[in-house]
């Protein structure tokens, strides 16, 4: 008994191209991951939609990093530098329960 096929909004597939292309993923893991019926799929849709996938800022985007200072950059650095420390020490507490 053959499935009917299913239809996949133009959205969905340029954001499983954006994500394969930017993932490094094989095709076959993609497919899996999105629950594609087969990988050649992503075959189909590289060659209907081209470079089309990998879509440039929007100058919306690039006027708002323009207008951030080198303050905010600075102080969002150190928020993130401080997450990965707590994260690391998370992770740290957690390799010794598991040992534990």
């Amino acid at each position: 008994m053959r499935k009917n096929p299913t239809k996949y909004s133009e959205e969905f597939k340029l954001s499983v191209l954006r994500d394969y292309y930017s993932s490094g993923m094989s095709k076959r893991k993609c497919a899996k991951k999105y629950g594609l019926c087969n990988p050649t799929l992503l075959s189909s849709w590289q060659s209907k939609y081209g470079e089309k996938t990998l879509s440039l800022p929007s100058e919306e985007e690039y006027d708002d990093m323009a207008r951030r200072s080198k303050e905010e950059y600075r102080d969002e650095n150190a928020a993130l530098r401080k997450r990965v420390r707590e994260l690391e020490k998370a992770l740290a507490y957690s390799r010794l329960e598991t040992e534990a």
